[in-house]
C-alpha cells in the first residue's frame, strides 16, 4: 500500500513554526531560568538563616558545656536535654556527639546516617539537604575545636514548606507560560495568515501570467506601500509590458501580413500586364506601332517592379541598419532636391521654389545626405503631383535651437482627416489612379516616414481639402526618435 506524501510546508507556515519555536524556547527558558535563580537565592537566604541559628546554638554550647563540665559534670545530661528542648521550641532538631559517643540525638535519622561526622575535622562545618519520609530536611554539622575538641553538634530543620512552595510556583509558572504560549500561537497564526494574503495574491497573479493571462493584475500594488506593494507593482508593470509587447508583436505581424498581401496585390497587376503583353507578342502578329506599344507597356511595368523592389529594399535597410551621418549644408540639400523635381514641376505648370532663411543657407544638417535628399525630393514631388497647373510648391528651411526644420508647402487639392490618418501605410495611395498611371507603388510616403524616423526627426502632415498641404520635417535639440508613421 502506497503512502501519501505529506504536503510541503508553505513559506508562512515555516515562519510560523520557527517563530513559535523560538518564542517558546525563549519564554520557557527565560521563565525557568529566572525562577531557578530566584529559588536558589531564596533557598540560599533560608540556609544562611539556618546556619546563623546553628552558629548561635554552637556558640551557646561552647560556652555552657566547659563551665558545667568543670563544676557539675553530673548535670551535663540535663543540659543536653535542655538543648534538645530549646531546639524543638525553635522548630529545630539537635544532636550532640563526643568522640563518636551519642550525647543527644533528636534528629529525624539515626547517627549512622550522618557519615559526614566521621570526616569532619575540628573547626569544620558542613550542610546538606536530605529527603526523609517524603519530606526535605536541612542538616548542618559542626566539629568544635579548642577546649571543645571532640564535640560534634548537628542541627536539622524541616524545609518541606519551601519545596512545596517551589512546586506550586513552578506549576503556576508553567500554567501561565502555557496560557501565554496558546494566546501567542493563536495571535501569531492569525497575523501570519493575514500577512500571507498578499503573497497568495502575488502567487495567483504570477500563476495567471505564467498561464498566458497577461491582463491579470494584483491588487497588492495599490493596497500596500511596503516591499510587497513594490513587488506587486513590479509584477503588474512586467505584465503590462509583456501585454504591450505582445500587442506590438501582434500589430507588427498583422502589419507584415498586410504588407505581404498588399505586395502580392501590387505585384500581380504589373506581372499580369507583362505576361499578357508577352503572350500577345508571342501569339499575335504584331507589327509597327502595336509592337512598339506592347514593348513600351512591358518596359513600364518592369520599371514599376524595379522601383517597387528598390523602395522595399530601402525600407528594410532603414529598419535594420544604423545610418552614417555627416554634416551637410541645408542650402545644398534644398538645391539638389529642387533640381531633381524642377523638370516635372515645369512640365505640369507648377512653380517650385526654395527659400531658406539667410542663416539657413549654410546651416549644417547632420544627416545621411542621399536619404535626406530623397526625403525632400519625395515631398516636393508629391506636392507637385497634388497641384493643378498654376499651383505653387515652396521648400523652406529654418534653423532651430539645437535642431532644424524643413517645410514643404503646396497649394494643391489637400487631404481629409481619413487620408491623413492612413498616410505612411505601405502601398497606400490617396489617388490610386493617378499614382498607378505614374508608376507609383504607394511606398513613397512610407519611405519618407522611415527616413525621418531614422534621423530622429518627426514628419508631420497638415492639410485640408482644397487648402493645400504642409509637410514638416523637424529635428529637436534632444534628438529623440520620432513617432511611428500613422498606421
Amino acid at each position: 500500500m502506497l503512502r501519501r506524501r505529506a504536503a510541503p510546508l508553505r513559506f508562512w507556515q515555516k515562519i510560523y513554526l520557527t517563530t513559535l519555536a523560538l518564542f517558546l524556547a525563549c519564554l520557557f527558558g527565560g521563565v525557568w531560568g529566572a525562577a531557578t535563580v530566584s529559588c536558589r537565592l531564596s533557598f540560599s537566604a533560608r540556609c544562611d538563616e539556618f546556619l546563623a541559628r546553628q552558629r548561635v546554638f554552637v556558640q551557646r554550647a561552647a560556652e555552657d558545656i566547659p563551665v558545667l563540665t568543670a563544676s557539675r559534670p553530673a548535670a551535663l545530661d540535663a543540659l543536653y536535654e535542655y538543648y534538645g528542648q530549646q531546639a524543638r521550641a525553635d522548630g529545630l532538631r539537635a544532636g550532640i556527639w563526643l568522640d563518636g559517643e551519642q550525647l543527644l540525638n533528636d534528629l529525624p535519622l539515626p547517627a549512622d546516617g550522618l557519615t559526614e561526622l566521621q570526616t569532619l575535622q575540628p573547626g569544620q562545618r558542613s550542610w546538606q539537604v536530605r529527603q526523609l519520609d517524603g519530606r526535605h530536611q536541612l542538616f548542618a554539622a559542626t566539629a568544635l575545636a579548642g577546649s571543645m575538641d571532640g564535640y560534634q553538634i548537628v542541627l536539622s530543620a524541616d524545609v518541606e514548606d519551601f519545596f512545596a512552595d517551589w512546586r506550586r510556583t513552578s506549576a503556576l509558572f508553567l500554567l501561565l507560560c502555557g496560557a501565554v504560549s496558546v494566546v501567542f500561537a493563536a495571535a501569531l497564526y492569525l497575523v501570519l495568515r493575514r500577512m500571507n494574503r498578499p503573497l497568495q495574491s502575488l502567487t495567483e497573479t504570477a500563476r495567471q501570467i505564467a498561464g498566458g493571462d497577461y491582463a491579470a493584475r494584483t491588487p497588492v500594488a495599490a493596497a500596500r506601500r511596503d516591499e510587497l506593494g513594490e513587488l506587486g507593482r513590479t509584477l503588474n508593470d512586467a505584465s503590462a509590458r509583456i501585454q504591450r509587447q505582445l500587442a506590438q508583436l501582434s500589430a507588427e505581424a498583422d502589419a507584415k501580413q498586410a504588407l505581404v498581401d498588399d505586395l502580392s496585390h501590387e505585384m500581380r497587376t504589373p506581372l499580369t500586364a507583362i505576361g499578357g503583353y508577352a503572350q500577345t507578342i508571342r501569339l499575335a502578329d504584331l507589327r509597327g506601332e502595336e509592337l512598339m506599344q506592347a514593348a513600351e507597356s512591358i518596359e513600364f511595368e518592369s520599371r514599376r517592379l524595379l522601383n517597387l523592389s528598390q523602395q522595399l529594399l530601402r525600407l528594410s535597410v532603414l529598419h535594420h541598419e544604423p545610418l552614417e551621418l555627416t554634416q551637410v549644408a541645408a542650402g545644398r540639400l534644398m538645391q539638389r532636391a529642387v533640381q531633381a523635381v524642377a523638370p516635372k514641376a515645369a512640365a505640369r505648370g507648377v512653380t517650385l521654389t526654395a527659400s531658406p532663411d539667410p542663416a539657413g543657407l549654410a546651416a549644417p544638417v547632420l544627416c545621411q545626405p542621399d536619404l535626406m535628399e530623397s526625403l525632400l525630393v519625395n515631398l516636393c514631388d508629391n506636392g507637385v503631383k497634388a497641384c493643378a497647373p498654376g499651383g505653387q510648391v515652396a521648400l523652406r528651411f529654418a534653423a532651430r535651437p539645437g535642431g532644424w526644420s524643413f517645410a514643404v508647402q503646396d497649394t494643391g487639392r489637400g487631404m481629409d482627416a481619413d487620408t491623413l490618418a492612413r498616410l505612411g501605410r505601405p502601398f497606400y495611395r490617396p489617388d490610386k489612379a493617378r499614382s498607378r498611371a505614374e508608376g507609383g507603388a504607394g511606398l513613397g510616403v512610407a519611405l519618407c516616414f522611415a527616413i525621418a524616423r531614422a534621423h530622429g526627426a518627426v514628419l508631420t502632415y497638415r492639410s485640408r481639402p482644397g487648402q493645400g498641404t504642409t509637410v514638416l520635417v523637424t529635428k529637436d535639440a534632444e534628438g529623440g526618435p520620432a513617432p511611428d508613421a500613422p498606421a
